[in-house]
């Protein structure tokens, strides 16, 4: 009896090492690239743009993306081979066993992996700044088509080779630990501990760089974690959380003191996740989080709702009155007070001025949010006088007077501007100069002659000519959710052009107007270039193009419906429910805040996988059904 029993024993343990082995490319890309930082020193050259300075930015550091970048591929690498050797060893069971594995996979999602990923290649080998596609760069933009396919590959490898109960417990529990370190991670930064700045971690961040040491502040907060700014943590927060709220009420062990400790680690996690959530000030997040919190209660509550039972009702009340009385405490929390105050700050913009454009090389047309409008004549006399003469869109010419300081228009319609003439010393000699000063918002526009023809003189350096900018809504709520109206705006009409391909991976930058400069001053970002959409379905659409943004989404999507369908014709009773359960809402949570947020390397990776654990679950608890029926 007893060898029989270590036999059995044996093999189970043997099959436990076995499938960890096999699951080593995902546990590697979802436990282990997202804590990578280490410096990797690079060159911004965008010279050849209007809206760039005349020379290079060398010197330049990077510590969160490249090496999560390269750690990616290699998981790809890893997954190919991998994937290979699993082949093979079911084609020498049997060929039977072989078909079996692909009979159970569902043609649509490998039919919108593979439309999204030929896209991601095609937009790649097609653009026009292969550097950046195969390369990255840029502004610290590293999702390189190797990366992108990285990230189909695991998705995939996740969504195929993880087939058992026993594969999802390996998943979650390498999740887990990563999840503790991250958490704690968070929470020292929050209270300005940061680990990164400790020796020991510093000399290895920086061994492969030029920089001595570095101190990983983001200007307006420091926790972010393993990545480049706050908003990202608190991504990778609203990502990871509910899959550990969900680990806190799985039954892990027979054993109760085993299944006590799992529970009140979960609990540390998700305080730690929670301090960092505050900490990062991430409000897309936070609020994106206390929904979901919603959400999943009510779907419980629905789950075991049994309408001829007074209890249920009673239950359902308390719920309502604990809610409300909740929602107002968190209301009142200053976390929640500032984020709404930021919303409210951005929801309406009383900026009139709209845009300058130079409509012949001595006339410009001023345009204002009312409607109203004026053409400005500038002459130059002498070789270096400027005479400034101004008309509304009726021909009436507007006197300008001398209020001493500046030149104003008569005109109540447009006195919120005033003229200022001058000359500038130039290479190539004086340069006669007027300088357009928008008072009320403290902004001012300098214009100088050159050969012939008025330009605007950029906070680059550069002369160019100032054009009209296509935009989409967001009229008078440019500010939104700190300049994401604006942005949001320029972006919805480039996806006219880059509907099919797109312009590439990590070319953004090069797509969007940056050369808006009136635009970009209104809601004040003089000199702050725009290099991602700050929407991840934005962010793909104009990189890589229509169709793969569409299938992306489509995958999202299809994975949401898949989940409800089959949860709520379930009992949440058991450890797969649960975990399908923290999953679908892992997967909401990251799609509500990628509305707002960018696609980075280690965050969008992380997603990738658990959408392919979650299709993953869904197949298992399908294959359940099947076998009960």
């Amino acid at each position: 009896m007893s060898n029989k029993y270590n036999k059995k024993h044996q093999k189970t343990e043997k099959k436990l090492w076995q499938e960890i082995f096999l699951l080593l490319p995902i546990l590697f890309g979802l436990c282990f690239v997202p804590l990578i930082v280490l410096t990797h020193d690079f060159t911004i050259d965008f010279s050849q743009f209007e809206w760039f300075n005349n020379t290079p930015l060398t010197g330049q550091i990077d510590s969160f993306g490249y090496s999560k970048g390269v750690a990616l591929v290699v998981a790809g690498v890893a997954c190919i081979l991998f994937l290979s050797y699993y082949l093979w060893q079911q084609t020498k069971k049997s060929s039977k066993a072989f078909k079996t594995l692909f009979a159970d996979t569902d043609k649509k999602i490998l039919l919108l992996l593979a439309i999204h990923l030929i896209m991601v290649i095609i937009s790649s080998v097609a653009s026009k700044y292969p550097d950046l596609a195969f390369n990255g760069g840029g502004y610290n933009q590293w999702q390189t088509m190797w990366v992108l396919l990285a990230y189909g590959l695991l998705f995939f490898f996740a969504y195929f080779v993880v087939t058992s109960e026993q594969g999802i417990r390996i998943m979650i529990y390498g999740l887990m630990i990563h999840a503790a370190w991250m958490s704690f991670l968070g929470f020292m930064q929050a209270i300005d501990k940061n680990p990164l700045l400790w020796d020991i971690f510093q000399k290895i961040i920086t061994k492969y760089s030029d920089v001595n040491g570095i101190s990983f502040k983001e200007g307006y907060s420091s926790v972010v974690m393993t990545f480049s700014n706050p908003n990202y943590s608190g991504c990778y927060v609203a990502l990871l959380l509910p899959v550990v709220i969900a680990f806190i009420f799985l039954k892990v062990s027979d054993k109760k003191w085993v299944s006590i400790a799992c529970k009140a680690v979960g609990v540390l996690i998700t305080i730690g996740f929670i301090k960092t959530l505050i900490g990062s000030g991430s409000t897309a997040a936070g609020l994106t989080l206390i929904g979901i919190a919603a959400l999943t209660l009510i779907l419980v509550f629905v789950n075991y709702f049994n309408k001829n039972d007074k209890k249920w009702w009673i239950s359902l009340a308390a719920i309502v009155i604990v809610g409300a009385i909740g929602t107002f405490g968190v209301l009142q929390t200053d976390y929640a007070k500032t984020s709404l105050e930021k919303i409210k700050n951005g929801s309406v913009d009383t900026r009139n001025l709209i845009s300058i454009v130079n409509e012949t090389p001595t006339r410009m047309k001023v345009n204002f949010r009312n409607g109203e409008s004026f053409h400005l004549d500038a002459a130059v006399t002498n070789g270096t006088n400027v005479s400034l003469t101004i008309a509304d869109t009726k021909g009436t010419n507007i006197p300008l007077v001398n209020n001493g300081s500046a030149l104003v228009p008569s005109d109540s319609r447009f006195q919120m501007l005033s003229f200022t003439t001058t000359c500038y010393s130039m290479e190539n000699g004086v340069c006669p100069a007027f300088i357009l000063n928008d008072t009320p918002n403290q902004i001012s526009f300098t214009f100088m002659y050159d050969n012939n023809e008025w330009k605007y003189y950029t906070p680059y350096g550069k002369l160019i000519k100032l054009k009209e900018v296509e935009h989409f809504g967001f009229k008078n709520s440019e500010n939104m959710a700190n300049r994401r109206g604006y942005i949001w705006s320029r972006t919805i009409p480039l996806m006219k052009t880059y509907w099919f391909k797109g312009i590439g991976p990590n070319a953004f930058i090069i797509a969007f107007p940056n050369a808006d400069f009136v635009g970009s001053k209104r809601v004040g970002g003089s000199t702050l270039l725009v290099d991602k959409p700050h929407n991840i379905f934005l962010q793909t659409f104009i990189q890589t193009g229509g169709i793969s943004a569409i299938a992306y989404a489509a995958l999202v999507i299809l994975y949401i419906v898949q989940s409800i369908r089959l949860l709520w014709r379930r009992k949440l009773n058991g450890n797969i429910e649960r975990l399908a359960l923290g999953l679908l809402m892992s997967s909401i949570a990251y799609t509500i805040v990628g509305l707002t947020n960018d696609a980075v390397v280690g965050v969008q990776s992380s997603h990738w996988i658990l959408l392919g654990l979650g299709y993953a679950v869904n197949r298992i608890m399908k294959t359940k059904e099947t076998e009960t029926v």
